[in-house]
């Protein structure tokens, strides 16, 4: 479930014309993944690309996870090395790669068998589609919890149903916000939360890229937002 959007920086006012204006700091969290403390433990956030990028390149699920096994027994014993530099999303599509060679060295198989050789490169559309989705799929859980530390401001359940509804009215989406959360909204309460939401989610969407960036300036932040296809989710925010 991956679809195109922490209160701190962000900040949300209602002026004296009722709008609801919104800000997103593209540099809030400055924690690069080359910081962590934990190799391994940073990188489980990330398995759900990665097992699926390897469950394509070994051909089922299981050997999907043996590989992963090998990768994170690794990262476990020697943490990021050397290699702690650059984007994280590229040091993972090299690492998926390494694990999956070394997956088929243990089944027997010859490293250097051309027709077995795993075939992930760093720009590839898929391993980028896969990527792209799991930081999306982060930001939406993300904006789920906020909801759930204040049941009465449905902002993950207001931002859902205008993202999967995006012609229907507010009446309609207001149906459905009851729906999922029991949470009755006036149109003005409605059309208020779905700006803060909105805000909200590019601002955990943001934080996401920042932590897979070696530098996150925000021009580097900027540009994988750019490369990664999400810059809708920053659409009528000020940044």
């Amino acid at each position: 479930m991956a679809v195109d959007c922490y209160t701190g920086s962000m900040s949300t006012q209602i002026s004296s014309t009722g709008k609801t204006r919104s800000s997103v700091n593209l540099v809030r969290s400055s924690h690069s993944w080359t910081e962590a403390e934990s190799a391994a433990g940073f990188v489980l956030r990330y398995l759900s690309p990665m097992r699926k990028q390897l469950t394509t390149v070994m051909g089922s699920t299981e050997e999907a996870d043996q590989a992963l096994r090998i990768l994170l027994t690794h990262l476990v014993s020697a943490g990021f090395g050397e290699h702690r530099k650059g984007r994280l999303r590229d040091f993972l599509a090299r690492a998926v790669k390494s694990c999956a060679k070394a997956r088929l060295v243990e089944q027997g198989g010859a490293e250097s068998d051309q027709e077995k050789s795993p075939s992930v490169t760093l720009d590839s559309k898929q391993w980028l589609v896969l990527w792209r989705n799991c930081l999306l799929e982060r930001a939406w859980r993300a904006l789920e919890r906020m909801q759930h530390q204040d049941a009465s401001r449905p902002l993950y359940s207001v931002l859902w149903a205008s993202t999967i509804h995006p012609k229907a009215s507010l009446e309609e989406i207001a149906v459905e916000v009851e729906k999922a959360c029991s949470v009755k909204l006036d149109q003005v309460q409605l059309q208020q939360l779905k700006l803060e939401a909105k805000a909200a989610f590019a601002q955990l969407l943001a934080d996401e890229v920042v932590e897979t960036l070696e530098n996150p300036d925000k021009a580097a932040v900027k540009k994988e937002i750019q490369s990664l296809g999400i810059g809708s989710a920053f659409s009528g925010l000020t940044v």
